[in-house]
């Protein structure tokens, strides 16, 4: 009878770290959502170890989620959330990369506009060349 005991400890221990791991994640969606986006980097080593304790916890899935038992229920159903909540954190987290690649282009553009890069040549002399590309139009219609 050791066997179940083991499996109902491990279900409330697997089931406590998925606790604790979607605590994280709202935390961090939250501070996401009010701006607070330093909090990013305060969680991000939590999130980092309780996802690698999820890992190792369910390397062997079976015995924690096989059954109908009410823990086993749960202890998948927790774990359907915690997919939700981490695909909601990467989708986040992805637009938030992307928005700030983004902005890092547009600084950079209205830099070389605003630049004297292509009036000087690196010895500090007047250029030869056009200092704006030339347009082409198009004529066809």
């Amino acid at each position: 009878m050791t066997a179940p005991q083991l499996t109902t400890t491990s279900q409330a221990a697997a089931e406590a770290l998925i606790d604790r791991l979607a605590r994280v994640l709202r935390d961090e969606i939250a501070a996401i959502g009010q701006g607070n986006l330093a909090e990013i980097e305060v969680q991000f080593p939590r999130k980092q170890q309780l996802l690698a304790e999820v890992e190792a916890a369910f390397a062997d899935p079976a015995p924690l989620l096989e059954g109908d038992s009410p823990r086993a229920e749960r202890l998948r159903a927790k774990l359907s959330e915690l997919r939700d909540l981490l695909h909601q954190d990467m989708d986040i987290l992805r637009r938030m990369t992307e928005a700030t690649a983004s902005v890092a282009r547009e600084i950079e553009r209205i830099r070389d506009r605003h630049s004297l890069r292509g009036l000087y040549d690196r010895d500090g002399s007047a250029g030869t060349g056009p200092v704006a590309p030339t347009q082409r139009f198009d004529q066809s219609v």
